[in-house]
């Protein structure tokens, strides 16, 4: 399960996580504006917060990160998830 907040914390959305997708597309496909740009990690238009879950997001399942980013950090463009049973808590930056 992925649980969405907007930057003041309030929960958006919770939706089911398939592991086969990004971040980004499972909560696009959920009907959550993210915003992303470039679609490789590399601008950081998509970063989120995690706020829980961290070890159950692959930070580089589709590419690796443009930049350095700490451990509550995600690029959601490139960001996979390990196990869709896991509770997993983003909030986004912008």
């Amino acid at each position: 399960m992925i649980t969405i907040k907007d930057s003041n914390g309030n929960v958006l959305k919770e939706i089911p996580a398939d592991i086969n997708k990004t971040l980004l597309e499972n909560l696009t496909e959920a009907g959550i504006d993210i915003p992303a740009a470039c679609y490789t990690g590399i601008c950081g238009a998509c970063m989120c917060e995690v706020e829980s879950g961290a070890d159950s997001i692959e930070k580089n399942f589709k590419g690796e990160e443009g930049f350095p980013t700490d451990e509550t950090e995600v690029m959601t463009c490139i960001a996979g998830i390990k196990d869709s049973d896991a509770e997993i808590i983003l909030k986004s930056i912008y």
